[in-house]
């Protein structure tokens, strides 16, 4: 009987997931802008781009990642985020930010943002679905003195530094249940960048979904489905990773017409863990490059009094920190 109403609960988590991520499929508009910030361990901490994962825990969480992107490019793209985030039982609330640094070229930008998601429990099905908004600004400097031009003499060539500060505003939605993940976002809001510099920020949509399957009291399998959608891009990827005995773990990523990614991490004690990742680019850019690196660094800090929701979120939720 136990295991009829597992599998029940799953079928029906599934479809909830799965109608709602079709949903947002069939409603997400055509939006323009550069690529954004790309992560390959994102699946451990997806406040970076959706501000509804916030909160999922009432400990402190604290998420450091840095990223060393094709290797072999002369000033090759470097990403460093920070994370942190906990939730407050008496505002149902998940709180956090995120500092994220992004280094290309002659060209940096700096997002800081404050996140904010309202959770709705569901007891009885021990799920909730959360409601998200992150807000900070996007800084981006360039620096022309740095670029290289074909013709020195160019009558257009700039010199100096630019430099611009906006507004920049996320929005999310994410259902948790303890066979399944989906969630939705719109990332940086009102944040264009004026024509006179050479790079614009516009809004970007993501679209997620993942399980969780029991293999055995030792192993579990988690497959993923993702979609991040610009005006230039669309881009598709898939996962799958899986974790034993809740301390290590492996998988391997395909983005769709891009490249392969394995990565791999483990619980150093019950409360830090350590990831790693390689892309290897299934495109003509690896006669050039010989992939990208990225290290992962998460940080859990226990907190002594819990709430009954507490409890019980995180055993729906073991599967995802």
């Amino acid at each position: 009987m136990k295991d009829f109403l597992k599998i029940k609960i799953f079928s029906m988590q599934m479809k909830a997931g799965m109608f709602f991520l079709c949903a947002m499929l069939t409603s997400s508009g055509y939006l323009f802008g550069q690529n954004d910030i790309q992560l390959s361990q994102q699946m451990f901490n997806r406040g970076n781009y959706n501000p509804a994962a916030s909160g999922l825990s009432e400990d402190l969480n604290f998420f450091l990642l840095a990223r060393q992107q094709w290797i072999g490019f002369r000033n090759a793209p470097q990403t460093i985020v920070i994370n942190g985030t906990t939730f407050v039982p008496w505002t149902q609330s998940g709180w956090g930010f995120t500092i994220a640094g992004d280094m290309l070229g002659f060209e940096k930008s700096l997002n800081p943002k404050i996140r904010y998601a309202f959770h709705i429990p569901f007891m009885q099905t021990r799920s909730s679905l959360a409601l998200g908004i992150g807000a900070g600004v996007m800084h981006k400097t360039q620096n022309f003195n740095e670029a290289t031009y074909e013709n020195p003499a160019d009558p257009e060539r700039q010199y100096g530094t630019q430099s611009q500060t906006r507004p920049d505003i996320d929005f999310g939605v994410e259902y948790n249940a303890r066979y399944i993940s989906a969630g939705a976002s719109v990332t940086h809001l009102g944040n264009k960048i004026n024509n006179n510099l050479t790079t614009e920020s516009a809004p970007h949509y993501y679209l997620y979904a993942r399980g969780m399957f029991d293999l055995n009291r030792n192993w579990q399998l988690t497959p993923s489905l993702a979609w991040h959608n610009t005006k230039n891009l669309n881009q598709v990827e898939v996962n799958a990773t899986v974790f034993m005995k809740k301390r290590f773990w492996a998988g391997a990523s395909y983005r769709l017409q891009e490249s392969v990614v394995i990565l791999a991490g483990v619980y150093i004690t019950s409360t830090v863990m350590l990831g790693y990742s390689y892309d290897y680019s299934t495109v003509s850019l690896h006669n050039y490059e010989t992939g990208s690196h990225e290290i992962m660094l998460s940080v859990r800090i226990p907190q002594p009094q819990k709430t009954r929701r507490a409890a019980r979120m995180r055993e729906c939720y073991h599967g995802w920190w």
